[in-house]
């Protein structure tokens, strides 16, 4: 089998940097790249430009890696979580900013333009203009531009679910179903006096807020219409491109998370990686204490295997919605990145994991970036 060039782009709270490999056994580095920006992701577009979202300056660009411009006219926040490039048009990029704002460039970055379609997708005014729980606010931190069908994107802000849209953002709709149906989760009654609420009010309550926080969408890299969620509560997947979702948790105990990817086979493989909220007493609202570890499904969901091979046995860290990633090869190689500054990677199906860099900060995101 030919090797091919695989490069992934590393967003931290300082910079980036670009991870390279021929092998995907011994990788290549780059010098800390956008030092003192505060990297969220990054992407490459069909003629190799290089978009980076940054949560302190908007969007940067490159044309060789080294070099990066700052490419913000017309974005009025320039708080980017997400950038995405449009599966069926080279030149065309969205952005997910801050306070719930999505923009679109058609020149490659050259400038952009709010899409105000957004503003009148359903429960659109229930976002409210910005929140503080947690480090995300409301913010658009997912978009993805499915590559089966054009005019087709998915996005998710923070705290509202997952949208979709099927005429290139012109017009949206909420993908709920099957998500604010059930929670398998234990609710007791809460309060005292008037304040007090029964089990049922707090496990409505709880299906109204936190349990329609999804934190990343997957599409299925060969199944048309096929679309998994790791959401604060669980895992999902859906046959009609969100119309309606199935639980397809893992174990109780790993069903938070925040990042999910899917491979490519007979079957869709996912991992996901749990956050486990406890073990830190009060001090995080997420973070892994001890084994560091990864979730695979090889059947789309039906059963689950905790993996482990080569990862640290005691860590105290988290890997974040954006950390989490796969590349296009023919046996894919999946990678995940910590808020403690390490990347893993494993080219066998996640059967066994190497760390393939260390030490550069606190990472927000990991992505293919392709050739």
């Amino acid at each position: 089998m030919k090797n091919e060039l695989v490069r992934l782009g590393v967003g931290t709270v300082d910079g980036a940097y670009i991870l390279s490999s021929e092998d995907r056994s011994s990788w290549n580095k780059t010098r800390r790249l956008m030092k003192g920006e505060s990297v969220n992701y990054m992407i490459s577009s069909p003629a190799g430009r290089l978009f980076a979202s940054t949560l302190s300056d908007g969007i940067f660009i490159s044309d060789d890696s080294s070099k990066w411009t700052r490419s913000s006219r017309g974005l009025t926040v320039n708080k980017v979580w997400s950038v995405e490039q449009d599966a069926h048009a080279d030149d065309t990029v969205y952005a997910g900013t801050q306070y719930g704002h999505l923009f679109r460039s058609d020149n490659s970055g050259k400038s952009w333009e709010e899409m105000t379609g957004l503003y009148n997708a359903p429960y659109r005014k229930d976002w409210g203009i910005d929140w503080g729980f947690g480090t995300t606010g409301l913010t658009v931190h997912t978009i993805k531009s499915d590559p089966q069908k054009k005019g087709r994107l998915y996005l998710i802000a923070s705290g509202n679910g997952t949208y979709r849209s099927n005429d290139y953002g012109e017009n949206w709709e909420p993908l709920r179903a099957g998500i604010r149906d059930g929670c398998t989760s234990d609710f007791k009654a809460e309060g005292k006096g008037k304040e007090r609420k029964t089990a049922a009010e707090v496990k409505k309550e709880h299906l109204q807020s936190v349990h329609m926080c999804s934190h990343k969408i997957a599409l299925s890299p060969t199944r048309r219409d096929s679309v998994y969620q790791q959401n604060h509560c669980g895992v999902y997947s859906s046959r009609n491109a969100g119309s309606k979702w199935e639980d397809i948790s893992p174990s109780p105990a790993t069903r938070h998370g925040f990042g999910i990817t899917v491979t490519k086979g007979k079957k869709d493989t996912i991992f996901t990686v749990p956050a486990y909220q406890t073990g830190c007493e009060l001090k995080h609202n997420s973070c892994i204490q001890g084994q560091l570890s990864v979730m695979r499904s090889q059947d789309e969901g039906k059963s689950w295997k905790e993996l482990t091979n080569g990862l640290p046995g005691k860590v105290h860290n988290c890997v974040l919605r954006d950390s989490l990633t796969s590349d296009d090869q023919e046996i894919p190689g999946v990678y995940f990145g910590t808020t403690t500054g390490e990347v893993y990677a494993s080219t066998n199906n996640g059967n066994t994991w190497k760390e393939i860099a260390s030490g550069l900060g606190r990472i927000q995101g990991v992505s293919f970036l392709s050739a």
